[in-house]
């Protein structure tokens, strides 16, 4: 049976919404629940498929350079990029009746790892080694102690795990639709009653997965620091993180040094080809110069009509990044600009 869970008047407006926060989408852009009809399904995918074509915005980008300002003081801070190595799956259980979902920034709408779930995912991996045996007044220190009745308040523990935030033009878009396939939904609907058989049907079910990198910032007393992060990579690099790690997912690799970006550079701006070619289409049809043809008329029309949402997207927020760079986007120079503006912000 379907259900309604979206009003008739927002229907619209989120349709055409351009600029979306991913998580917005996630938690209320479900218009109807109905996953037993194939529209119903299509319905679904389509949603998680809009998610998952969403770049990261100017602004996180700009928010990321600022934390890695902030985190950038070697007296204090340590902070490590690691690239993943297979998908992962974090904060499955928050989109509600989308059901599937992801650990979504609330100001910018980009995936982050839980520092508590960073901290939990070191210290048990820690713990489960030869080494904790013999260490465990170290490891009570580096991750806090329980109450005893030696230390009624507990441990607080001398490093503090800060969330891990993804690296922007890590990958194209954060988030990528994956399909996890189930095989025995009477067993596990039945709570075990229903036997699982090798003649059970299998069922896609999509997901929503996170690619790129992470970086993950450590803060404590720089005679911890580098013992904490080299647990940190160990245990993200050997377990994993998130669900689904015995399946495979949820693995981070070590960065090769290419990949390892210059602390005093501050985070790429999202590059979208489509606009380099059809900007340099556009001079050539119109014999125009460049500036007047990025914040012109003509490519915002060209921007409109394209047809696949992660292209438009990513398109998008290319636009928007070099209108901000120039100081346009707040204050479009003349009239051609203005409409410009009113279409990206408007479609």
């Amino acid at each position: 049976m379907a259900i309604q869970l979206m009003r008739s008047a927002l229907r619209p407006l989120y349709r055409a919404a351009a600029d979306a926060h991913p998580g917005l989408l996630i938690q209320r852009g479900y218009e109807v629940f109905d996953n037993e009809s194939e529209e119903g399904k299509q319905r679904k995918a389509a949603l998680i498929e809009r998610v998952c074509g969403l770049p990261a915005s100017p602004l996180y980008t700009r928010a990321f350079g600022r934390w890695s300002g902030f985190t950038r003081d070697p007296g204090r801070f340590r902070s490590l990029v690691l690239p993943l190595e297979t998908r992962l799956f974090v904060g499955l259980t928050g989109g509600g009746a989308l059901e599937t979902g992801c650990a979504i920034s609330h100001s910018y709408g980009m995936p982050y790892i839980p520092g508590s779930s960073v901290k939990g995912v070191v210290t048990a991996s820690v713990r489960a080694t030869p080494f904790a045996d013999g260490h465990r007044d170290l490891c009570a220190a580096l991750f806090g102690a329980d109450p005893t009745e030696e230390e009624p308040q507990g441990l607080g523990g001398v490093i503090h795990f800060h969330d891990a935030w993804w690296v922007p033009g890590s990958a194209a878009t954060p988030m990528i639709q994956e399909v996890v396939t189930t095989h025995h939904l009477g067993y596990y609907g039945s709570e075990g009653a229903t036997p699982a058989t090798d003649l059970d049907s299998p069922v896609p079910n999509a997901q929503i997965a996170v690619r790129g990198a992470f970086r993950f910032v450590l803060e404590g007393s720089t005679a911890w620091l580098p013992l904490a992060a080299e647990m940190l990579t160990a245990a993200l690099t050997e377990v994993g993180i998130g669900a689904k790690t015995r399946a495979g997912y949820g693995l981070f690799r070590p960065p090769r040094p290419e990949e390892v970006p210059d602390p005093d550079q501050p985070p790429p701006v999202p590059v979208c080809p489509w606009v380099d070619e059809t900007i340099a289409a556009l001079m050539r049809q119109n014999r125009a110069k460049a500036d007047d043809t990025l914040r012109g008329k003509g490519l915002a029309a060209a921007w409109q009509a394209i047809e696949n949402a992660d292209l438009k997207a990513q398109a998008l927020a290319d636009i928007q990044a070099r209108w901000q760079a120039k100081g346009w986007w707040d204050d479009p120079p003349g009239g051609a600009a203005r409409q410009a503006k009113a279409t990206y912000t408007a479609t």
